[in-house]
C-alpha cells in the first residue's frame, strides 16, 4: 500500500497476485438494481447537502448582519440621547453665562463703568435680565457707560455659546445616524423574515429529495459491501482451488524461514512479513495466516451491525468494538485506540494487506479511528456518520498500519496525544461541534473582491473525490487572499492545486487556499486572521482566476460556507445538514419525539433507569428540532434559541426535560447529573449554573471518546 495525492492510500502493487482477485466466478453477479424512486433522484446527495448547507449559511449571514445591525443601532441611539443630553447641558450653560453678562452690564451701567463692547453686544447681553431693569430707560445711554472690565464677561458668554451650538449639531448628526441605523436594522430585519420564510419552505420542499438520495446513498453503501465482499470471496476461492492449506501466523513472521513450498511475498521491492505467496499453473498467489483470514471473515459478518458508541456487540459496535470482535480470541486489543499502537508491530504503507489494524489520526487529535484493511484502498470498519459497520475508503489521516500476527513491535511505538477536541473525532464522523480556532475570523477575500463560484459538494468527474471537495471565489489574479483565522502555515505545490497555503488551526481543524499566484508566507509561520498569505491565480487544476477555499476536520473536507457565515459551525451527521435529516434516519423515543437513533436507543434506556428510581417517565419536552421550527423558534424567541442550523437539536443528539429535571438542585436534576453519563447523556457546560447559558433542562448525547 502506498500513499496517493488526494486520496491517500494504494495497496501494493502484487502484480499477478492481485490479477487472480477479478472475479472469475462472481463477475456475472449482479447487485439488485435500486428502486425507481431512487433512480429519479436528479441530485446527489452530496449536492443536496451542499445546498442545505449554503441555504443555511445564505440566512446565517443574513441574521448575523440583522443581529450586529440592532447592536449598531443601539449603539447609535445611546449616542444620540447622550449627545442631546449633552446639548441640553451645555445650552444651560450658555445661558448662565449670558445671563451673568447681563447682570454684569447692568450693575457696570449703574456704577458708570465705561464700556468697549459695540451696541449689539450689549442688547445681547441685556436681553436676559431685560425685566430687571425697568428703571434704565434709555439703553443707548447705558451703552455708552459700560466699562471696558466686561468684556472678559462677553467673551466667555460667547464661546459658551459656541460650544452650544457645536453640541447641538453633533447631537443632530448624531440622532440622524440613529435613525438612519434603525432604518438599516428594519430593512435587514424585513430580510431576515423574508429569508426564514424562504429557507424554511425551500427546507420543506428539500426533505423527499433528501429522503430520495439518502436510500441512493444507502443503496450505494449495500452494493460497495457487496462488492468487497464477493472480491474477498473470490481470493478464497481461488486459496481453495489451489489446494492451499492456511499456514499458522507464527510461521509467517520471518519470510527467509517459510514453510516449504511457500516464498516471500514481495512489496515495495522489499520482502513482507506475516504473509506468503506460493505459484499455482504459473500464477503467483498471496498466502496469509489462518488468524487474518478468520479476522477478516469475522469482520465482513458484522458488516451491516447497528452502530453505538463503544458497544462490542453482538448486535451494535462502535468504533473499537467492531476491530477488537474481529480480530478475537487471538488479538485481545485494549480498550482505548491510543493503547492499541503500543502493542503491535507497525508495518509500511505499501506493505499493508488484508487484516491489518488501521489506525487514523494526527499529532494534535491522537488516535481517533480504526479499521480493518482490505484491499481496493478500503477498510471495514464501524462508522458513526454511516450508522453502522461498513466497508468504507481509507481516510487520508491514516496514521498506522498494524500487523496482529507479527506480534509486539520491535521498537518503541508512542501514540500521539489527544489533543482537546480528540471526542469530535468519533469511528468516521466528526463532532456535532467545533472549535475553529483561536482569535477572529474573516473571509479570505475582502468585500467587493470576489464572487461566489462552484459550491461545496458539486458532483463531477473533474475532481478526483467525484465531488467539489471546496468552494470557490472568482476574482481577479493577484487579489489578495487572507487567512481565516489564527493559526501555523505549510505551504504545498500539489498539481492540481498548483501552489496551496494550508492553515493548521490546531486540534485537527485546517483551512487551504489553492491556486495561487502568489505566497506570501513560509512554512512554519504564525499567522493572525485578515492577514494576507498569497494572492489570487489560476495554477494547477483550474478552469479560470479564482481562491479554491476549504475547511478540512480530522483531514476530512466540509462544507466552509457555515464557517464563513458564523465563524464557527456545526458540522453534519452523516453528512446531513443541520434540521434536515431524513426522517429514515431518525427514531422515535416515544411521544412524538424523534432522535437520532443511537441517541434514542440511549435515551430509552436511560428512561428506563430513570423510571426505576422514580417511579414515573421522562418527562421531554423538545427532541430533534427541523431546520424550519429552528427558524421558528428564533424569530419568537432569539434571545434565548441557537442560531437555526447550529442547534445540537437538529442532529438529533439533544433533549430538553421536565418534571424537576429543569430546577438545578433538584433530587431528579441530582439524579441525572450522578447517572446520566453512563447511558452516554452529558449536561454541557455552558448550560450548568453558572454557565454562560443556565439551561438546567437541557442534555445532550455523545460520550467522550476514551484515549
Amino acid at each position: 500500500m502506498v500513499l496517493g495525492n488526494r486520496r491517500g492510500l494504494r495497496f501494493a502493487a502484487l502484480g499477478t497476485v492481485l490479477a487472480v482477485m477479478a472475479l472469475p466466478a462472481y463477475a456475472g453477479t449482479p447487485t439488485p438494481p435500486p428502486p425507481a424512486s431512487v433512480t429519479d433522484v436528479k441530485r446527489s446527495l452530496e449536492q443536496l447537502q451542499a445546498e442545505a448547507a449554503a441555504l443555511q449559511a445564505d440566512f446565517a449571514k443574513a441574521t448575523i448582519a440583522y443581529t450586529n445591525a440592532l447592536k449598531a443601532a443601539e449603539t447609535a441611539e445611546a449616542a444620540a440621547k447622550k449627545a442631546e443630553t449633552e446639548a441640553t447641558t451645555s445650552t444651560g450653560k450658555a445661558d448662565e453665562e449670558r445671563r451673568k453678562l447681563g447682570v454684569v452690564t447692568a450693575q457696570a451701567y449703574q456704577m458708570g463703568i465705561p464700556t468697549q463692547l459695540g451696541a449689539e453686544s450689549i442688547l445681547w447681553s441685556l436681553a436676559p435680565v431685560a425685566e430687571n431693569l425697568q428703571e434704565i430707560a434709555d439703553r443707548q445711554t447705558a451703552i455708552q457707560q459700560i466699562g471696558t472690565t466686561q468684556t472678559a464677561q462677553y467673551n466667555k458668554a460667547m464661546n459658551a455659546g459656541a460650544e452650544a451650538d457645536k453640541a447641538k449639531a453633533e447631537a443632530a448628526g448624531k440622532r440622524a445616524a440613529a435613525k438612519a441605523a434603525a432604518e438599516r436594522a428594519q430593512q435587514l430585519g424585513n430580510d431576515v423574515k423574508q429569508k426564514a420564510a424562504d429557507a424554511a419552505s425551500r427546507a420543506i420542499d428539500q426533505l423527499p429529495e433528501l429522503d430520495g438520495a439518502s436510500e441512493l446513498s444507502k443503496q450505494l453503501q449495500r452494493a460497495r459491501n457487496q462488492q468487497a465482499l464477493l472480491r474477498w470471496q473470490a481470493y478464497l476461492t481461488e486459496l481453495t482451488a489451489a489446494k492451499v492449506t492456511l499456514p499458522p501466523a507464527a510461521t509467517l513472521k520471518n519470510p527467509t524461514a517459510l514453510p516449504a513450498g511457500l516464498t516471500p511475498l514481495v512489496a515495495g521491492g522489499q520482502p513482507v512479513p506475516g504473509a506468503a505467496a506460493v505459484t499455482v499453473a504459473g500464477k503467483t498467489l498471496r498466502v496469509l495466516p489462518a488468524e487474518t483470514i478468520r479476522a477478516v471473515n469475522q469482520a465482513f459478518n458484522l458488516v451491516g451491525r447497528a452502530y453505538a458508541i463503544d458497544a462490542g456487540g453482538p448486535d451494535q459496535y462502535g468504533c473499537l468494538g467492531a476491530a477488537r470482535a474481529a480480530w478475537a480470541p487471538y488479538a485481545k486489543l485494549p480498550d482505548a485506540i491510543s493503547k492499541v499502537y503500543p502493542g503491535y508491530q507497525q508495518v509500511p504503507p505499501d506493505q499493508i494487506q488484508p487484516g491489518d489494524l488501521m489506525l487514523m489520526g494526527s499529532r494534535s487529535l491522537g488516535l481517533v479511528h480504526i479499521g480493518i484493511a482490505l484491499d481496493n484502498d478500503e477498510m471495514i470498519a464501524s462508522d458513526e456518520s454511516k450508522g453502522s459497520v461498513v466497508v468504507t475508503p481509507v481516510p487520508e489521516n491514516l496514521w498506522a498500519a498494524l500487523r496482529p500476527t507479527l506480534g509486539a513491535p520491535t521498537k518503541p511505538q508512542v501514540s500521539p496525544t489527544a489533543g482537546p477536541s480528540a471526542v469530535n473525532f468519533r469511528c468516521g464522523n466528526t463532532g456535532t461541534s467545533v472549535n475553529v480556532g483561536s482569535g477572529a475570523w474573516t473571509w479570505p477575500l475582502a468585500d467587493g473582491t470576489y464572487e461566489i463560484g462552484t459550491p461545496f459538494g458539486q458532483s463531477g468527474a473533474m475532481w478526483s473525490t467525484g465531488f467539489h471537495t471546496g468552494q470557490d471565489f472568482p476574482a481577479a489574479i493577484g487579489t489578495p487572499v487572507r487567512a481565516v483565522t489564527a493559526g501555523t502555515i505549510r505551504v504545498e505545490h500539489p498539481s492540481w492545486a498548483g501552489n496551496l497555503v494550508r492553515v493548521d488551526h490546531g486540534n485537527g481543524f485546517e483551512t487551504l487556499y489553492a491556486h495561487l499566484s502568489q505566497v506570501n508566507v513560509t512554512d512554519g509561520q504564525q499567522v493572525v486572521a485578515g492577514q494576507r498569505i498569497g494572492a489570487v491565480g489560476t495554477e494547477g487544476n483550474s478552469t479560470g482566476p479564482h481562491l479554491h477555499f476549504e475547511v478540512r476536520i480530522g483531514g476530512d473536507p466540509v462544507n466552509p460556507m457555515p464557517f464563513l457565515a458564523t465563524g464557527s459551525a456545526t458540522t453534519g451527521w452523516g453528512g446531513y445538514s443541520n434540521g434536515m435529516i431524513p426522517a429514515s434516519k431518525l427514531c422515535a423515543t416515544g411521544n412524538g419525539h424523534m432522535l437520532r437513533c443511537d441517541a434514542a436507543a440511549a435515551y430509552l434506556q436511560l428512561a428506563g433507569s430513570y423510571k426505576k428510581a422514580f417511579g414515573k417517565s421522562l418527562c421531554i419536552t423538545d427532541s430533534y428540532r427541523s431546520y424550519q421550527a429552528q427558524v421558528s423558534l428564533y424569530a419568537r424567541k432569539p434571545s434565548l434559541a441557537a442560531l437555526p442550523g447550529t442547534s445540537n437539536h437538529g442532529w438529533g443528539v439533544a433533549v430538553d426535560l421536565c418534571g424537576g429535571i429543569d430546577k438545578f438542585g433538584s433530587a431528579q436534576y441530582r439524579w441525572m447529573k450522578a447517572n446520566a453519563g453512563a447511558f452516554g447523556w452529558v449536561h454541557p457546560s455552558w448550560a450548568d449554573q453558572g454557565g454562560s447559558r443556565e439551561e438546567p433542562w437541557h442534555w445532550e448525547f455523545g460520550r467522550a471518546a476514551r484515549t
